[in-house]
């Protein structure tokens, strides 16, 4: 396998007082480039924080990361957060928006933290609010958005830095069906177009139809690592 992102004997533990939670229990997989990774399994599995530490905002307790043939975890905190700026996108469900700023300002956002001159991110923001579909709601205030529509605000922030790898913490939370397929439509064809690695928390099973590959957890180990089955193309959620 091609390895890009690789996981070793990953482990995480919380301490609540004198009780020991193992969040993340000795994980190891490996994700190939332009891989679309479905993180899935029941409540408390350990989803979001396997996510979380895959994109350097949790350090483990134990164990290794490498992206691109890089130790990351050895990194300082300034080196992470510079890796990050400049490889990483980051979905979540709550779309984070500055509710103050126009759908155009959100999006430039991380463009404006890397100190890029304003006409050039100002275009690129445009140009991916139009790609998301959003092209005639760019001086919208996210008040005046739609759940959907916020969603694809975020989508399209994310990408304003072309980034190497997605992360998406169940993005499709507090959105209805018909939105959620727009915006896993939308993953996918982004993720096809741009070879761009996609890791997605999902706790829906019908949202294995988009991904390569599933893996689910179970009390913070895998319980299982598989290719979905390719749909019925009549299906619907």
């Amino acid at each position: 396998m091609d390895e890009y992102i690789r996981a070793e004997d990953l482990r995480k533990l919380y301490t609540m007082g004198t009780v020991e939670v193992r969040a993340i229990n000795g994980v190891s997989f490996s994700v190939r480039k332009g891989e679309f990774v479905g993180i899935t399994g029941s409540s408390g599995s350990g989803k979001s924080t396997l996510l979380h530490m895959l994109a350097l905002l949790d350090p483990p307790t134990e164990g290794t990361i490498t992206i691109a043939d890089r130790d990351v975890i050895s990194l300082s905190e300034a080196e992470k957060g510079i890796f990050r700026l400049s490889r990483f996108g980051f979905i979540f469900q709550d779309y984070a928006l500055v509710p103050e700023l126009t759908a155009e300002e959100n999006v430039s956002l991380v463009a404006m933290a890397r100190g890029e001159e304003a006409g050039s991110y100002s275009r690129r923001s445009r140009k991916l609010l139009g790609q998301v579909g959003l092209g005639e709601r760019v001086a919208h205030l996210p008040s005046e958005l739609s759940g959907g529509e916020q969603q694809r605000v975020a989508i399209a922030r994310a990408l304003i830095n072309t980034p190497e790898i997605l992360f998406a913490d169940e993005p499709c939370a507090n959105l209805d069906s018909t939105n959620s397929r727009a915006v896993l439509d939308l993953f996918r064809e982004i993720n096809q177009r741009m070879n761009l690695t996609v890791i997605m928390v999902s706790h829906e099973d019908w949202h294995m139809e988009y991904f390569d590959r599933v893996i689910r957890l179970r009390d913070g180990k895998i319980e299982e690592d598989f290719q979905p089955e390719i749909p019925d193309a009549t299906a619907s959620p």
